[in-house]
């Protein structure tokens, strides 16, 4: 095959370039040339795409020395776009990501939580013309990453489910005049027509993927729409790709590179280490070991400095008696799971990250998307499933970079649930012909059907998924959290079981895989940073910026604090304050001045009836008493004190 020479030149000239004056012009020679051999690459044979490999590679080796800072002018042409954002100067790894966005190549971005991931697509986004569209799997991160950009009058634009026809219709409006420079939307939203003309009205220079770990349909955070982000891709043009995640082993790095197809991807690894957050594993068995789990929680929870916090629970049950117990021991805390009633759920984490609630006990549902920076420590009442999903929520504490911890509670018993949910989680061929029957004696003459997605199980989700992949239905996103669909098949042919057959297997040995590095971590006794490290290819050195580990820094004994942590009882049956007469109505009273401060919330949220018995009895006069009263923390006393006091003045 021929290559256009107009295209080697430029392309030649532009690597010559780039050892005299980085900049600009090189910048806009290089995408010249690469947009005419983009198109044909694909299309060469073996030699040939060898020596466009070889003419490119200096240009590449060339774009790490820009972002590595060995060569510094490409921050000159970019100085106008960090003021736009108002980034004073670029964090290790986010230079060289930009340089390859820039040069139109695919990447892949790890880095841990907080080191700025979204800079690496914004830069080039607003650097270089044409359009950027970015993928995220929650409106919540959606929102916050617009809202944001829009702040600082950007033009961005956002498509999401939440939002009304007419906001919709506007974006699209938007969209098609090419006045959007970034979009972000939901991976759904690739299923309706309109939305991929709009796209394919504009030059499609980036296609991103945040949260890409959610590729892994073995993975902490799967969202079976990702499986198809590289088709869709594909479909409106897009010029390059790039991923980012937090959290991602070799492995998995490896499957978000085959899953979107990435093209001789920049690897930019930022290490998993947060060298301000301690951790800890307590290792609990044997006769009073949930006791004494109660008695490291609450104790740890009460230390100064040691809220706001979370607590992550294996299941919806632990996480409700979770969080009545902290409130029974005087802790102001609450419970957040995907099976409780929408509004109070959002009033539960609406009163976390406004301060009124110190503690939020919660499934994994919580986390993604939720941007909360003085997060003091995140503790796990269970074994979470994965070493992934571990660093991702043990991420979450110290974002502000100030001294923080993570504590990982390992009790035998959580091996036992790690294994149920490994056999009951495995989707086979079996199952795909279930739903897939299902489907079929639902659904009308012409083969359409509705299934509410947030219905399904994780299994059923992936079973849907995976039928989807083979061929055997088609899907388009519906209203809310329904999915519009067509039957293909209602039984896999021969070929579409293979492929089921191959990632199920696939999946089961990824998850056993995880639940043997969770197990590991647990166990041994080493350095538990260290450990982290070598589990994500990192092989510099831990450099904790404090304390380091319970291995390193071992942890002192913690004395039993209180009867309520039996493991014969829940902790709802602890004493309550003695209250006489007099008492009892000013607790009354109380109860209704927490009702009226709590203005339709949950009255938890303000304090637990426990501290309100206390204060009835012991009538705190200032905020020297109110505030050693337990369950009475910084942010109430900020909030209520005042108008508390008042109110026992009267009393």
């Amino acid at each position: 095959m021929i290559w256009p020479l107009d295209a080697v030149v430029r392309l030649a000239a532009a690597v010559g370039l780039a050892e005299r004056e980085p900049g600009d012009q090189l910048r806009v020679d290089v995408e010249e040339a690469l947009e005419v051999l983009r198109a044909q690459f694909r299309a060469l044979d073996v030699p040939a795409r060898a020596a466009l490999a070889s003419v490119v590679a200096p240009l590449r080796r060339r774009a790490d020395q820009l972002g590595s800072g060995a060569v510094g002018p490409t921050v000159g042409p970019l100085g106008p776009v960090l003021d736009q954002l108002g980034v004073g100067a670029l964090r290790p790894g986010q230079d060289r990501a930009i340089a390859a966005g820039i040069a139109g190549a695919d990447g892949l971005v790890v880095m841990p939580t907080g080191s700025g991931k979204s800079l690496c697509y914004q830069v080039p986004a607003l650097a270089v013309d044409g359009l950027t569209v970015v993928v995220s799997p929650l409106v919540a991160l959606i929102a916050d990453q617009h809202d944001r950009l829009r702040a600082l009058g950007l033009p961005v634009a956002k498509l999401v489910g939440t939002q009304s026809m007419e906001e919709s219709r506007e974006a699209l409006d938007r969209l098609r005049s090419g006045s959007v420079r970034i979009v972000f939307c939901a991976p759904e939203r690739f299923r309706q027509a309109a939305f991929m003309n709009a796209l394919r009205s504009n030059r499609v220079d980036r296609f991103v993927v945040d949260e890409a770990h959610c590729l892994s349909e073995w993975g902490h955070d799967f969202r079976p729409e990702y499986l198809r982000l590289a088709e869709w891709r594909d479909e409106i043009g897009a010029r390059s790709t790039l991923a980012l995640t937090a959290t991602a082993t070799a492995e998995t790095a490896k499957q978000i590179v085959e899953r979107l197809r990435l093209r001789d991807p920049v690897i930019v690894m930022g290490g998993v280490d947060r060298p301000n957050i301690s951790y800890d594993v307590i290792a609990l068995s044997g006769t009073g070991s949930v006791r004494r789990k109660w008695d490291h929680v609450i104790a740890g929870l009460r230390e100064p400095g040691s809220t706001p916090a979370i607590v992550y629970c294996g299941t919806r049950k632990d996480t409700d008696a979770v969080a009545e117990g902290l409130r029974v021991a005087g802790i102001a805390a609450g419970g957040y799971h995907a099976g409780m009633d929408p509004t109070s759920r959002a009033a539960t984490q609406a009163a976390f990250m406004g301060g009124t609630l110190d503690v939020i006990a919660a499934t994994n549902a919580f986390g993604m998307g939720i941007d909360k920076a003085d997060v003091r420590s995140v503790w796990h009442w269970a074994l979470p499933t994965s070493l992934e999903a571990y660093v991702q929520e043990a991420g979450r504490a110290g974002r502000d970079g100030a001294p923080a911890r993570a504590v990982l509670l390992a009790m035998n018993a959580d091996l036992g649930r790690l294994i149920r949910f490994n056999t009951r989680d495995t989707v086979g061929v079996a199952d795909v012909e279930r739903l897939l029957g299902r489907l079929a004696r639902g659904a009308g003459e012409d083969g359409a059907f509705v299934v509410d997605r947030d219905a399904l199980s994780e299994p059923e989700r992936l079973a849907l998924a995976i039928a989807e992949r083979a061929g055997a239905v088609l899907l388009a996103p519906g209203r809310g959290s329904g999915v519009d669909g067509r039957m293909v098949a209602s039984r896999l042919t021969a070929n579409q079981a293979g492929v089921v057959r191959a990632a199920t297997q696939a999946a089961a040995d990824r998850r056993w895989a995880a639940y043997h590095a969770i197990k590991g971590y647990a166990e041994q006794r080493r350095c538990r940073r260290g450990m982290l490290l070598a589990a994500f290819g990192d092989s510099s050195q831990p450099e904790p910026t404090g304390r380091c580990c319970d291995h390193c820094d071992p942890l002192p004994d913690v004395a039993p604090v209180s009867s309520a942590t039996s493991p014969r009882r829940t902790p709802s049956a602890a004493p309550e304050q003695a209250l006489d007469g007099p008492a009892t109505e000013r607790f009354a009273e109380l109860r209704e001045w927490r009702r009226a401060r709590a203005d339709g919330k949950p009255a938890y949220t303000i304090c637990a009836d426990r501290a309100l018995r206390i204060i009835a009895a012991e009538l705190p006069s200032d905020l020297a008493g109110l505030s050693r009263i337990a369950g009475i923390g910084p942010s109430f006393l900020e909030r209520h004190a005042d108008d508390l006091l008042a109110t026992l003045a009267t009393a």
